[in-house]
């Protein structure tokens, strides 16, 4: 059963929505959705003690979250969602400064490119080049992905072309509400008219400003689902079991069990899509916030005690 605070939030969320709110529904609006979305990301709350430091990585532009007295221990690299249309460093800033403050950890977020006006590959090809740096620059450290949505399928497929590639690998990855497929092989029927923030038309409808070649969507940098999940580091999920997108979650944990990839999870009930941003205000996103930090500190001291041992 959900919080009272979280039924207080998804009630106000339906409310903007029946107003007008634009939605990733049946009638996707990419340009009316940035709009929206990226003004409520700014109302987020900045973090205390977070400085904010632009950077360039590569073609990037990109933004450190750097808290007071910052460990020198690991890297956070944090992908913002937005239905791969949505979203920048600066928006990012709320969930990002929260990182930081509660890791002491630097986080860096991205502008990656956005589709309609970059499809794919874009955005794949600059989270990819980012880690790529952040790898270079930080030799010695962990580094972990985290991102909601679709920022959940890019952490996903930063790694699958750094495994590729021969790169060093993240400690970890965090996918929140991860999209794993673009070519509706998922049955995702079971929730239909359940989530009211993404149907199955709107994802759909997404594919097509995302990625307009349907030759590519069971291409595993677009649709992961289609990847090979060998050689990835440990992975913590966190959904709505009644959002659309539980069942991208299922199979993800299916597929990264399968190949070997140890897995922490928990399903949430009353929530909503890619909920976990909310942060401390909320106690199930609190409780994700809680998980998040334990398990990067957790898979820290691993990653030491191998480099040492």
């Amino acid at each position: 059963m959900a919080s009272t605070q979280m039924e207080m939030l998804v009630s106000s969320m339906k409310n903007m929505i029946a107003k007008g709110m634009p939605a990733f529904d049946d009638n996707i609006d990419p340009y009316l959705l940035r709009q929206t979305i990226e003004a409520s990301q700014s109302e987020m709350p900045i973090e205390p003690g977070v400085a904010f430091i632009p950077d360039q990585l590569g073609s990037v532009e990109a933004e450190i979250s750097m808290p007071e007295n910052a460990r020198q221990d690991a890297i956070i690299f944090y992908i913002h969602g937005g239905g791969l249309i949505c979203g920048n460093a600066f928006t990012s800033r709320g969930y990002a400064s929260m990182l930081a403050g509660e890791t002491r950890m630097p986080v860096y977020s991205l502008s990656y490119r956005l589709a309609p006006e970059h499809p794919y590959p874009a955005a794949v090809d600059d989270c990819y080049q980012a880690y790529a740096m952040i790898i270079d620059r930080y030799p010695e450290l962990p580094v972990f992905l985290i991102g909601e949505s679709g920022g959940g399928l890019l952490c996903l497929t930063t790694a699958l072309k750094a495994r590729d590639a021969g790169l060093r690998m993240p400690a970890g990855i965090i996918p929140y509400s991860p999209v794993i497929d673009m070519s509706d092989k998922i049955d995702r029927s079971a929730n239909e008219g359940k989530d009211f923030t993404v149907t199955i038309q709107g994802l759909r409808q997404l594919r097509e400003i995302y990625c307009p070649d349907p030759n590519l969507w069971e291409h595993p940098y677009v649709s992961p689902l289609y990847g090979d999940f060998t050689g990835f580091p440990p992975m913590l999920l966190a959904w709505d079991s009644t959002e659309t997108l539980a069942a991208d979650s299922v199979k993800l944990i299916e597929k990264a069990i399968s190949a070997g990839v140890k897995v922490e999870f928990k399903a949430y009930e009353g929530c909503f899509h890619a909920f976990p941003p909310a942060g401390r205000r909320i106690p199930e996103s609190a409780e994700v916030l809680e998980d998040t930090v334990s398990f990067i500190n957790r898979h820290t001291h691993k990653h030491w005690k191998v480099a040492t041992s």
